[in-house]
């Protein structure tokens, strides 16, 4: 397909000035790849049919995307910029059809987050485009450090690299949540040790409404009409602008702040948002910026409005590990996409595309909950599905590429670390040991157990918790790998007291629950560099 123009502002730029690029996670206008005036150049953003035709991907994440560029590029239109945005076959043929108008082969960008990304814009470069490439970390940045200052930090480490160090370095750094003495408010570096309880009761606020406008319903109708997509278009309810983040931020700090620290790692039936954030989609997409939510959250630590153990849990998933994720995924790839230090290699099963198809209560709500609305929160997400797939023995690509395509805050710097580091220990660079629970931690955590078909109690049998048997079994099967970690070895040690009788039916239990499970029909497609 030749590239078509789809929306174009009033004003025009000067021939010969620049492009300035909008990737799909830099829709923030005071990032340093954006013109500064309207005769700086023009914004250009390219709809590229080979991403969307890369993945399977959520209704709701392309209409969420779409959505926010539309709205970006109306917003610098009546500021009186020249955007435009072209529908083309590929990134390339957007960006010569934009140069073509402008008469120019000068582009300006913020350093892509992902290596295909910059892949292709080094083709351009090859092809003789000028490429101006801003820095994504530090001032003008989205990230709060610099690459220099992520890989200046590695040199200081020696792997595999830790997060608590990592997020004690980004603290000082930041001089956040310290006393006069540089020392850890409160005595502590993470409180997360009381950030485990379950609310008994406690029923979670609303979160805000996001109605979709005119330009949203218009993406949303498009996004139906395309096919190979996967998950429900609506109910759609994300903010996709700058002042619905904003609302969705200040309604967090406010409402469930206060008690998001102590309930951050529960699970309740029918609740998917809990007093979790919903502010990552909004963040990814750059329609936030990460400092701006620390600055909130200790904010309202100062004012007396929410403790300590919440306002610390919510910088360290921010600084913590979402910049350390970022870190990670600088340091390991390329090769993190081929990790596989399990050897897992069970394709993966049709549980995850298909609700309702495992039959596991927790399993079943978070999958729902996935194809609802391309969301749930980061325990179902590491400790149900990532869990899951890690006792099953899935092969990391592709749990990574579910994740990637599924859910609406995903792209692949942050979701391929978390699941090949965190849920699936197919990288040790930056984890130590696996994220491996039984049945026993999803019910002290949640309330899905009680109305679930299968026991929680059980190891083996029919109707026994497949958590329980794959749990046992995993370990059983790894235990060259795991047996030198004190705690996991620990865990053998009580494996090596089994019967071997007793042995042997969590072994066949264990195949029955991965044959039940069962592989997808083969029908989805995944390139993972166009998408």
């Amino acid at each position: 397909m030749s590239a078509r123009l789809l929306f174009q502002g009033a004003h025009r730029a000067p021939p010969g000035r620049p492009l300035h690029l909008v990737g799909p996670a830099d829709l923030d206008p005071t990032l340093a790849g954006f013109p500064r005036q309207p005769d700086d150049g023009a914004v250009v953003i390219v709809e590229s049919a080979a991403r969307r035709a890369a993945f399977p991907w959520h209704r709701q994440k392309l209409a969420l995307l779409l959505s926010a560029w539309r709205h970006l590029a109306q917003a610098l239109a009546d500021q009186g910029f020249d955007v435009r945005i072209y529908a083309s076959a590929d990134l390339r043929g957007g960006l010569e059809a934009a140069g073509a108008d402008l008469q120019t082969r000068a582009l300006v960008c913020l350093a892509p987050r992902e290596v295909g990304y910059e892949a292709e814009l080094e083709r351009l470069r090859a092809d003789g485009w000028a490429l101006t490439v801003h820095d994504d970390g530090g001032p003008g940045g989205h990230f709060l450090l610099r690459r220099a200052e992520v890989f200046a930090w590695a040199q200081t480490q020696r792997p595999p690299y830790r997060m608590d160090a990592f997020y004690r370095h980004l603290r000082r750094r930041l001089g956040l949540l310290l006393d006069a003495s540089g020392k850890p408010l409160g005595g502590k570096w993470s409180f997360d040790a009381d950030n485990r309880q379950v609310p008994k009761g406690e029923r979670p606020p609303p979160p805000p409404a996001h109605p979709p406008d005119a330009l949203t319903r218009a993406e949303l109708a498009r996004v139906q009409r395309w096919p190979g997509l996967w998950g429900q278009a609506e109910p759609f309810d994300w903010p996709v602008d700058r002042a619905g983040a904003q609302r969705e931020l200040a309604d967090f700090v406010a409402h469930r702040l206060p008690r998001f620290g102590a309930f951050q790692d529960a699970m309740v039936d029918g609740q998917p948002f809990l007093w979790h954030a919903r502010l990552s989609p909004a963040l990814n997409l750059g329609l936030l910026h990460p400092r701006e939510l620390v600055d909130a959250a200790v904010a309202a630590l100062e004012a007396g409005a929410a403790p300590l153990a919440s306002v610390e849990g919510f910088v360290r998933q921010v600084i913590g590990w979402r910049e350390f994720i970022r870190a990670m995924y600088l340091l390991r790839m390329p090769g993190l996409r081929e990790a596989n230090g399990l050897g897992a290699e069970l394709p993966l099963p049709a549980a995850f595309w298909e609700p309702g198809a495992a039959g596991m209560r927790c399993v079943d709500e978070a999958v729902r909950d996935v194809h609802a609305r391309g969301y749930a929160h980061h325990i179902q997400r590491l400790m149900v599905l990532g869990n899951l797939g890690l006792l099953l023995g899935v092969r990391p690509i592709e749990l990574s590429r579910w994740f990637r395509a599924a859910f609406v805050d995903a792209s692949e710097w942050v979701e391929l670390p978390n699941v090949h580091g965190m849920a699936l220990f197919a990288d040790d660079g930056f984890t130590t040991k696996p994220y491996v629970a039984s049945g026993a931690y999803i019910d002290r955590m949640g309330d899905h157990c009680g109305r679930c078909r299968f026991d929680v109690r059980q190891r083996t049998g029919p109707t026994a918790c497949p958590y329980n048997s794959l749990f046992w079994d995993f370990m059983a099967r790894h235990r060259a790998r795991l047996g030198a970690h004190p705690r996991l070895g620990m865990l053998l040690r009580t494996w090596d007291g089994f019967p071997a009788d007793e042995q042997q039916r969590i072994r066949e239990t264990a195949d029955l629950a991965r044959a039940r499970l069962g592989p997808p029909a083969a029908r989805w497609s995944f390139d993972d560099d166009a998408a």
